[in-house]
């Protein structure tokens, strides 16, 4: 049988393994592929290197390649590319968003982190909690001893990176072998029972639990260097579901485009769940259109501090059941996919139209990218199939939107 090749080892990859797309699911370790235990779903375990990762592709039914490995996981997306590139199979790579933190250090790479630890730690008390995965952990080791010293390493309760840290000259006493997921309290905890007043992390987003170490940095008073993500470009989970279904013939994409109903929002109560990037353009298109919107997360991006969102309400708390109470319609377009999916339910149940932006399958309608100049608007919609398609169709149309209505408008004597 015909499947598609995953590379995982990710919250993004166990997602797409779960998903009921036939796939082999390709890990490094034996745990990896316990966590991926879910039905139409073949573990593939063991590290493979390009050459290995070629001969497999040749030699097995795949029809495409998914690459949903760890941001960071530089070398292995680049082998992954050059054997699709090689055996002419297909490639896709899912990334996730950047977390756009703030009141951080960010720095490009781990031996930059190396450098402005080393200079914090000179010019302060206190040790340093690493929590860059054990492989980043050879740029600390170079520091000083004095400063390694006050070096503590969260790293996974696996004898081999236990042992890669000891050659590293991390004794017990500064290894922390732990499994994730890590709360806010634990990473708390961590910070105080090691004496840290840095923290040093990659933006590893909400999968990472990039959310819980800042917060705990917070409550701490710990300074935190974060190592940025590599830039890249790719689709989310459900566009590449999607993909790999049509790639099988598993599934029919859409052969007609969506009916664009426009409607009158003026007024009426528009409900958004989140308060990141892409829930600051939802809102904005709303108040654009008139609606009164309410927007609801437990914390906003710097976006909503910009004067067009103050016509929003905030209410700066999780999403709880009866927040739609009233709405005309809604959005919920959080990192969580479980609050996303309740959001979606409630909706649905009180027959409020509903977009739910990591989940296509649970809208009732799809939010379109708008381009708008006075009173003429148009709207661009991929179907929910490809919202990078549609981002990147809507800019292109933005860009002459306005000289056309203009030209229009003039041509009819307005």
């Amino acid at each position: 049988m015909k499947k598609v090749l995953v590379f995982g080892g990710t919250t993004e990859g166990r997602e797409i393994a779960a998903s009921g797309l036939p796939v082999i699911y390709s890990v490094t370790t034996e745990y990896g592929g316990q966590l991926a235990n879910f039905p139409g779903a073949e573990a593939l375990v063991g590290r493979m290197d390009g050459a290995e990762m070629s001969a497999f592709m040749s030699s097995c039914p795949v029809v495409g390649v998914i690459d949903a490995t760890h941001p960071y996981a530089a070398e292995a997306t680049k082998n992954i590319r050059a054997a699709c590139a090689k055996t002419g199979v297909p490639y896709l790579r899912v990334t996730r968003a950047a977390s756009g933190a703030e009141g951080v250090t960010a720095v490009p790479d781990s031996q930059a982190a190396a450098e402005t630890l080393h200079s914090l730690l000179l010019n302060m008390e206190g040790n340093a909690l690493l929590t860059v995965g054990s492989k980043d952990l050879e740029k600390f080791a170079t520091l000083p001893e004095f400063l390694r010293k006050r070096l503590h390493a969260r790293v996974l309760p696996s004898s081999s990176v236990i042992a890669a840290c000891e050659k590293l000259g991390f004794d017990a006493g500064h290894i922390i072998a732990m499994k994730g997921p890590f709360t806010k309290e634990m990473n708390a905890a961590t910070l105080e029972m090691t004496g840290a007043g840095v923290l040093v992390t990659k933006d590893g987003g909400k999968a990472g639990g990039l959310e819980e170490k800042l917060a705990a940095a917070r409550e701490r008073g710990a300074e935190v260097v974060l190592i940025r993500r590599p830039d890249e470009t790719g689709v989310t989970v459900s566009e590449a579901i999607a993909w790999g279904f049509e790639l099988l013939g598993l599934a029919n994409p859409k052969k007609f485009p969506l009916f664009p109903l426009f409607t009158d929002v003026t007024g009426r109560r528009a409900v958004v769940i989140g308060g990141g990037e892409v829930a600051a353009r939802r809102v904005k298109a709303f108040l654009l259109c008139g609606a009164e919107v309410t927007v609801i997360s437990p914390s906003f991006g710097a976006a909503f501090e910009k004067a067009e969102f103050t016509a929003a309400a905030r209410l700066a708390r999780p999403y709880q059941k009866g927040d739609l109470k009233g709405a005309f319609i809604a959005v919920a377009v959080t990192d969580d996919r479980d609050v996303n999916r309740e959001v979606g339910t409630e909706a649905r149940e009180a027959g409020i139209p509903v977009s739910v932006a990591d989940a296509p399958e649970e809208c009732t309608f799809f939010f379109p990218a708008l381009a708008v100049h006075g009173n003429a608007a148009a709207a661009v919609s991929t179907s929910g199939r490809s919202p990078t398609l549609c981002r990147r169709l809507a800019a292109r149309l933005r860009a002459f939107w306005p000289e056309w209505v203009e030209e229009e408008t003039k041509g009819l004597g307005f």
